[in-house]
């Protein structure tokens, strides 16, 4: 099982590396990449290059990829790592403030992050935002991820 596993990681990296930046594919191993450590690890690598000069929403993706591989690290690792991933999903939102993807992405970091973290005060400013957003929003496949985080994963 785990070679059919590693088999699948290195192949989705692979074809991955060639669409790095095709944004469908990054949604769609972020849905799964809370699941197991090599499916964060798949989540991280497309966006692992990304630089904060970078598209707003792939900034924010490359914060939550080195939130999601913090869970993995060491307990005292965890906090500088959370930290630095904070940043990088705060960047983003600096950048464009008016992007739901982006507010999507700090609410589901934020809504499942420890409390003791102090990373949680953006939780319903975000999801009011998400929610007053939806209507007007014209990507279909965005829309059913906003839509699936609220069926599926949000704790509200």
């Amino acid at each position: 099982m785990r070679k059919v596993i590693t088999f699948f990681i290195i192949t989705t990296i692979s074809w991955l590396g060639t669409y790095a930046q095709d944004l469908e594919s990054i949604r769609l191993l972020y849905k799964d990449a809370t699941k197991s450590k090599e499916q964060a690890e798949a989540f991280y690598e497309p966006v692992k290059e990304v630089t904060q000069a970078d598209q707003p929403v792939l900034v924010a993706y490359k914060g939550a990829g080195l939130m999601l591989l913090a869970r993995y690290e060491k307990l005292a690792n965890r906090g500088p790592s959370v930290k630095e991933a904070a940043q990088w999903i705060e960047q983003a939102v600096s950048a464009d403030p008016e992007n739901a993807e982006i507010r999507l992405i700090r609410l589901s970091v934020q809504e499942h992050l420890p409390r003791f973290l102090k990373y949680n005060q953006h939780i319903d400013e975000d999801r009011q935002f998400i929610q007053q957003a939806l209507p007007s929003l014209k990507d279909e496949s965005l829309t059913a991820m906003i839509n699936g985080y609220f069926e599926e994963f949000s704790t509200k």
